[in-house]
């Protein structure tokens, strides 16, 4: 299986998929092709829907870095190149691969008649077209990048639906003139505000410039309902199909507010102030960012799906990690994919209180933890198929989660500074890994190395231990004295320890520089237990993660409909640890959506009988125990469960004004999605 390299600054797909992909579909450079780069596009592209047709046109300016005779640009296989010509002359000698091959995806080279100098601008005319109805072509399988319909149209940088080369990395700037038939709205982004032109002959053009070298091309057209909503000095301008604006209000906060916490936090983005939020269908990505543009696919504004808020604060974070700031290559995805993930955690963590805070650091170091072991962050570009699982929890999960742990590492004002000033000194340029290293180094004060040894190119996580005495002292109180223990060398990390105590508990900060440290403790109440990292801010594995980790393979499975994989998955979490309450909830849920009530039921029961954590689990699983007595028609015991609920008093994730709305009225199976309890699962 070949790796792909699509999303340097993309979200979305659906977790788990693994694309089996030839030779077509390699990104990477071929090695001891030329090296240029690109300076300058002009281009007119016309779509004609009714026909799923593009022609195109472009002046492309390159300047190489090296003499040479033949340059090679990339280029989606369903489309033809008519001609090219430099110097008004035509170029013959060119060769079209559709399919591509070894590390070269579909591709033309050419031959430019002479050797050309090193650092001597080259400007070649290009003519193409072909039709855009199915992923054929492009850089994905199963999933088109850029279509031409009646039903509405999209071209994604991604897919390559005009010549370019080093992907993701090789900035131009552009003049891109866009022909639609009259009545057509397109989206882009654009340094100038330019009002399209309505011709004589039925069509309208609409220009986008870019005076600014930028990754560009992403636009999408169709007969859309345009709203547009300011969030402080944000506008943010919807393009809907008819029928969508449902999500319309709630979406623009999500976004507005995460543009002003992200510029607030890190500087302001490249893209301006404008950005455009663009609804495309289903067959393609859920969704996709540009620079000032992100897609959003049809099933994103179903009523009935829960709203993605972490998927679109990570959109919004793309502007700032991966587009404000590029990558020098592929294997550096970590500082977009990896820093966008982050950006979005430390928005939901600053809003987040009680249990549902709870839940979401849980969630996240188990996401990080579920494929540790199979890559390091720095190498899982190179080795893994970016739409995998495996490739999403080590980039985005755990590169998240380093993150969080170099913050905690450096303290959050040093840490603030880092992301500022990367931002500064890189804005508009690309950047490695090895750069944000040292700069890292250099905010700090102090060489950095081990850090990034450890967390960047390593695997393997810690796993800690304590022991302790627990003292009386002549006072009444009492001390809990003792060691925390890890088996990695050269660990410098700062731990959390919490003492429950009886009527108390209180945490205190240890600084791990070897194999142990020491830690004292004392309370007034009887002391319970020491817990190592209260508020799970480190990878690290112990015997409540390892169950966790299998049930969270098992949770993603459920979210995607493979119900026979995820009851697999919870079964063997339980043969790991039968009094696991958040394991018996979650096959509870399963159950409730398959409309299997008696089992339902009975691993709800069995979760309020289990270890009871975290611990919402008990108001929550007497609700969702109320729906499946209610569904099977038992509606005297579906009271009972919901008023055992109000009792509780609990009301994370609204459990109260839940209990009390299906008091009022009886759960529904056939009017509501029993899968969004999942929700509180996480």
């Amino acid at each position: 299986m070949k790796r792909i390299r699509l999303r340097l600054f993309h979200a979305s797909l659906v977790l788990g998929v693994l694309l089996a992909l030839g030779a077509s579909t390699a990104f990477a450079q071929q090695q001891g092709r030329s090296r240029f780069d690109v300076t300058n596009y002009r281009i007119e592209a016309q779509l004609i829907p009714a026909e799923h047709l593009l022609r195109a046109a472009a002046e492309v300016t390159f300047t190489p870095l090296e003499p040479t005779r033949s340059v090679v640009f990339e280029l989606n296989g369903s489309l033809k190149v008519e001609s090219i010509n430099r110097n008004g002359k035509p170029l013959t000698n060119f060769v079209q691969d559709a399919v591509g091959v070894g590390d070269l995806g579909p591709s033309v080279r050419i031959d430019l008649g002479e050797v050309v100098p090193a650092n001597q601008p080259v400007t070649l005319t290009f003519r193409w077209s072909g039709a855009l109805v199915s992923p054929e072509g492009g850089p994905l399988a199963t999933k088109r990048l850029a279509y031409v319909g009646t039903d509405g149209s999209y071209l994604m940088y991604a897919a390559r639906w005009f010549p370019f080369h080093d992907y993701a990395a090789d900035r131009a700037t552009a003049d891109i003139t866009i022909i639609v038939p009259n009545g057509t709205q397109v989206a882009g982004s654009s340094d100038e505000a330019l009002a399209p032109a309505t011709g004589k002959d039925g069509n309208t053009r609409y220009r986008f410039v870019h005076k600014t070298p930028a990754l560009i091309g992403n636009i999408a057209a169709g007969q859309y309902i345009t709203r547009t909503l300011k969030f402080g000095s944000y506008e943010l301008q919807f393009f809907l199909k008819p029928g969508s604006e449902n999500r319309l209000d709630r979406y623009g906060e999500l976004m507005g507010s995460a543009l002003q916490a992200y510029t607030q936090a890190y500087g302001s983005p490249t893209f301006g102030t404008r950005i455009s939020i663009a609804q495309i269908d289903d067959e393609s990505l859920d969704t996709y960012s540009g620079l000032g543009m992100v897609f959003l696919a049809s099933k994103m504004f179903d009523p009935s799906r829960p709203v993605p808020e972490d998927r679109l604060q990570r959109e919004v974070a793309y502007q700032w990690w991966g587009i404000t700031v590029g990558l020098k290559s592929f294997d550096d995805a970590w500082l977009s994919q990896g820093l966008a993930e982050w950006s979005a955690y430390a928005l939901r963590e600053a809003t987040l209180s009680g249990g549902a805070l709870d839940a979401a650091q849980r969630e996240e170091q188990e996401r990080a933890l579920t494929f540790e072991q199979t890559a390091s962050i720095a190498r899982a570009p190179s080795t893994l198929d970016d739409q995998s699982a495996a490739y999403q929890s080590i980039v985005y999960y755990k590169g998240a989660m380093v993150f969080r742990m170099l913050r905690e590492t450096i303290g959050r004002e040093k840490f603030n500074q880092l992301l500022r000033n990367f931002l500064q000194q890189y804005r508009g340029k690309d950047a490695s890994i090895d750069d944000f290293e040292k700069l890292t180094t250099q905010v700090v004060g102090e060489n950095m190395r081990y850090f990034f040894a450890q967390w960047v190119e390593g695997t393997g996580v810690p796993e800690f231990n304590v022991e302790y005495q627990i003292i009386r002292t002549r006072a009444g109180r009492f001390r809990a004295r003792g060691t925390v223990r890890q088996n990695f060398d050269n660990l410098r990390l700062p731990v959390e320890l919490m003492l429950r105590s009886e009527g108390d508990s209180q945490t205190t900060t240890v600084r791990i520089e070897n194999k142990s440290e020491d830690f004292d403790f004392e309370s007034n109440g009887q002391p319970l237990e020491v817990i190592v990292d209260p508020n799970n801010k480190i990878l690290r594995m112990s015997d409540d993660l390892k169950v966790a980790i299998v049930a969270r393979r098992g949770i993603e499975q459920f979210k995607e409909g493979s119900y026979a994989e995820a009851q697999q998955q919870f079964e063997a979490a339980l043969k790991l640890d039968r009094s696991n309450s958040w394991v018996y909830y979650n096959l509870g849920l399963l159950y409730l959506e398959q409309r299997n009530w008696n089992l339902a039921i009975d691993n709800f029961r069995a979760a309020l009988n289990g270890n009871m954590r975290p611990a919402w689990i008990a108001v929550w699983a007497h609700i969702k125990a109320g729906n499946a007595f209610d569904a099977r028609g038992d509606r005297a015991r579906a009271v009972t469960e919901y008023k055992q609920a109000l009792q509780l008093g609990d009301n994370y994730d609204n459990a109260q004004k839940v209990a009390q709305r299906y008091i009022a009225t009886p759960f529904d199976p056939k009017a509501e999605q029993t899968q969004a309890g999942l929700t509180n699962s996480q």
